[in-house]
């Protein structure tokens, strides 16, 4: 027997697909807005449309659910991250002087801030993400392996490039943790800035998504400026060394 199929977008979807779409769909908004621990799968199923068996059905339980929703979201949100992240590691493969390797650090940090302030769903992925490291559940080893250790080697590797050590100089990691913070707060706190600014509505223009991205650009410039701190300290960590 074929399986029953609809139209989306001009193609044709098996009905089974397009059910499982919508409940990984309305899973990220119900997972966002009460975590995992704090919403039952009735609640998930009346969400969606769908009665407590059809989760049952597609992903084997409440659980199960979850980690597909973390597992889609990483696909989502995370392709564009996941594509800058490889067209830096290729630059990287080619041996960068320092100033060449900031110039990569601002390209990547530029398209990560980019991703997490206009991605669809990325303000429910953080929500999600925040949650899994202040209590983490069973799916925080979903969230860290595939979506935050990746992100947060590559800027280490970035950073250790143009200050000229290795990735494994626990300065490089302070300051590619400090980096990663950058980027996360803007969506973490985006609600703190447009109410110190002003704004009006949920969504940025893109000339303000523009000025955030210079400003981290800018940032990530002089932090490996000559004459700025992390270089002096650098410098200072080196001399000490035994």
């Amino acid at each position: 027997m074929k399986a029953r199929t609809t139209k989306h977008r001009g193609k044709s979807v098996p009905r089974g697909d397009q059910t499982r779409q919508r409940l990984l769909e309305a899973g990220i908004e119900a997972f966002a807005q009460f975590g995992p621990e704090e919403v039952g799968i009735r609640r998930l199923a009346a969400a969606a449309g769908v009665n407590s068996a059809a989760l049952s059905y597609y992903f084997g339980g409440k659980e199960g659910y979850y980690r597909a929703v973390l597992r889609f979201l990483i696909n989502t949100v995370g392709r564009s991250i996941r594509e800058a992240a490889e067209a830096a590691e290729k630059s990287l493969r080619r041996q960068p002087d320092s100033a060449s390797a900031c110039q990569l650090l601002c390209q990547f940090m530029r398209t990560l801030v980019t991703v997490v302030l206009t991605k669809p769903y990325a303000e429910a992925a953080a929500a999600i993400i925040w949650r899994e490291l202040l209590r983490p559940s069973s799916g925080f080893s979903i969230v860290y392996e595939r979506m935050i250790r990746p992100v947060h080697e590559v800027i280490t590797r970035l950073t250790a490039a143009a200050m000229g050590t290795q990735p494994d100089d626990p300065q490089a990691v302070l300051l590619a943790h400090t980096l990663w913070g950058q980027a996360a707060i803007f969506r973490l706190g985006f609600h703190v800035l447009r109410r110190r600014l002003k704004w009006r509505g949920r969504r940025l223009s893109q000339e303000w998504v523009d000025r955030i991205a210079d400003t981290v650009e800018g940032m990530v410039a002089r932090l490996f400026s000559s004459d700025s701190p992390a270089e002096s300290e650098h410098s200072r960590s080196r001399t000490l060394l035994p």
